[in-house]
């Protein structure tokens, strides 16, 4: 198979980012032809196959012409059987990739392409929003909750601009998901049923632990990922001081991001212990992992899927999240706790609870169980399947 992958970056950080340095050197491997065209190549070797940067509009910008026909040129010199789509909302690029001939496929990695403010949650009032993408239904929410641009016109054009890339989305052979959250989300907002496709996300075979490192002496609660408002990080940092001095447990934070500076300052206010990690390799982040007793996913948004949690699993380590979005897909009882999303006190009682060492011991087992279900090649063999047939 002649596979064309269109992507937002390549690059050595991000959660579809990494997705396509697992999968893309796997296509490789088992014979396929695989390039690819980024809108920026910060790292054109990240994902092992041939890449090349072609300058589409970002999320915010009216499509780019030029972009696309520099898209179509390359699909014609390369002559894919499938066009595979990553985070891109350019909506020309979308479309010339559907005149390419080839069978395409749209992975859906987070709520961009129907919504405009790009993550569903509502700017004043911090809930998330539950309505299919529309000029009507964010023109209210703009006015009422300041999504988008706030009541100015410029909102009208984005919403506009969005939905363009919503129906190149469902024009589209498959629309690729991991979760039943996000698949949902794609159906109403106008997506066949029948063309969207639900996959567990993959883990590397590094990722998997050979043995499973010991609990630390010092428990440890990781907090890894992007720092931004939504992800919650102040959140954790609020929820340890809910605990008494004596049992609580240090936070280290892996990711770096606007909001970290902010969730260092509360710490400090509030006698908490943090360490900043900062940006890790994955080699490092799984030395995180196994340095952490659990790891913590206080999101206040609607996560399309979670991979953190996957990823402390395949490291034996429980995890503590919010009940937001598809995380409730894959947290059982059994592998940590789920409380409700922003209660912090439950999340402080969910962090101690999960710590007692007979719950730890159990629920560090079955986390590692559940991790072998995202093997990389099982999901390679599914996705291949469905690349093969989005006709």
């Amino acid at each position: 198979m002649k596979l064309l992958v269109l992507c937002e970056r390549v690059d050595d950080e991000g959660g579809t980012e990494s997705y396509l340095r697992s999968l893309l050197p796997a296509l490789a491997a088992s014979g396929d032809d695989v390039r690819v065209l980024a809108r920026s190549a910060r790292r054109p070797d990240a994902y092992g196959v041939p890449a090349e940067a072609i300058a589409w509009s970002d999320e915010h910008d009216p499509p780019s012409a030029a972009a696309a026909s520099a898209v179509s040129q390359a699909a014609r010199a390369f002559g894919p059987d499938t066009v595979a789509i990553h985070n891109v909302l350019d909506a020309a690029v979308l479309h010339a990739a559907s005149l390419s001939g080839a069978r395409v496929a749209f992975h859906v990695h987070d709520h961009r392409p129907f919504c405009p403010n790009g993550d569903r949650l509502y700017p004043q009032g911090g809930g998330i929003c539950g309505i299919p993408m529309s000029v009507a239904g964010c023109g209210f929410h703009s006015l009422v909750h300041g999504c988008a641009y706030g009541p100015r016109p410029r909102t009208v054009g984005l919403v506009r601009s969005r939905e363009r890339v919503a129906n190149c989305v469902r024009s589209f052979g498959a629309t690729i998901v991991f979760s039943q959250y996000v698949a949902n989300l794609a159906r109403r907002n106008g997506v066949d049923a029948a063309r969207v496709r639900l996959l567990r996300p993959p883990l590397a075979d590094a990722a998997y632990a050979s043995q499973l490192a010991p609990r630390p002496d010092r428990d440890a609660v990781l907090f890894a990922g992007r720092v931004m408002p939504s992800k919650g990080a102040r959140s954790l940092v609020r929820a340890v001081a809910c605990l008494p001095a004596a049992s609580r447990p240090l936070v280290r934070i892996a990711g770096e991001g606007p909001d970290l500076a902010s969730a260092l300052d509360e710490a400090r206010a509030l006698g908490v212990a943090v360490e900043a990690l900062g940006r890790l390799s994955d080699d490092a982040l799984r030395d995180a992992y196994d340095a952490a007793s659990i790891v913590a996913m206080p999101s206040t948004w609607g996560e399309p899927f979670g991979l953190v949690g996957i990823e402390a699993f395949a490291r034996g380590r429980p995890a503590v999240a919010y009940d937001s979005g598809g995380i409730g897909e894959w947290l059982t009882p059994e592998c940590g706790a789920l409380v409700p999303r922003g209660d912090e006190t439950a999340f402080a009682e969910a962090i101690l609870a999960t710590l007692q060492p007979v719950r730890w011991e159990a629920a560090s087992a079955a986390a590692f169980v559940t991790a072998t279900h995202y093997r990389l090649g099982d999901h390679v063999e599914r996705v291949r399947a469905i690349y093969e047939g989005a006709a």
